[in-house]
């Protein structure tokens, strides 16, 4: 069983993956061949995830501020970068995080729930479900090892 004590600290994410070809096509387009990410997870109870395409380019003219790039390259930044942070628990080997700041504003204030995996070599799995809105379920993962 997998508590809270064996998840904290920081992770960088080594894999990823789906049982749905049409999700693993969408993660490509969104990830790309290569994605990162990395999640800090605190003693206070506190959390922060991130997950994007691997090398993404710089917008446009290097603006001084991402407000100052065109609107097509803003909504490319946007659709190849997740980010989402809050209070997180641990009950039952099921990472569940109250969401309280995220780049999609949907999700604040919901909860994001992961099952946990920690495998025979240190690395931590997470497991997600996701029923798509004509009723499809998909089942992936995202592989963590330890930063550092």
């Amino acid at each position: 069983m997998v508590t809270g004590d064996d998840i904290l600290g920081s992770w960088v994410m080594v894999d990823r993956g789906t049982d749905s070809e049409e999700d693993a096509k969408q993660a490509l387009e969104r990830y790309g061949d290569d994605p990162q990410g990395f999640m800090i997870f605190a003693p206070d109870g506190w959390m922060n995830a991130i997950v994007c395409w691997g090398g993404r380019p710089e917008l446009p003219d290097n603006p001084a501020w991402h407000a100052d790039a065109p609107e097509a390259e803003k909504a490319r930044a946007y659709d190849t970068y997740l980010s989402y942070g809050g209070q997180w628990t641990v009950e039952n080997s099921q990472l569940s995080t109250r969401v309280a700041y995220a780049l999609n504003p949907g999700w604040i204030g919901g909860d994001q729930e992961r099952d946990l995996e920690m495998t025979d070599d240190g690395h931590l799995i997470l497991k997600l479900s996701r029923a798509w809105p004509d009723g499809r379920v998909m089942h992936g993962w995202v592989k963590w090892k330890r930063a550092g």
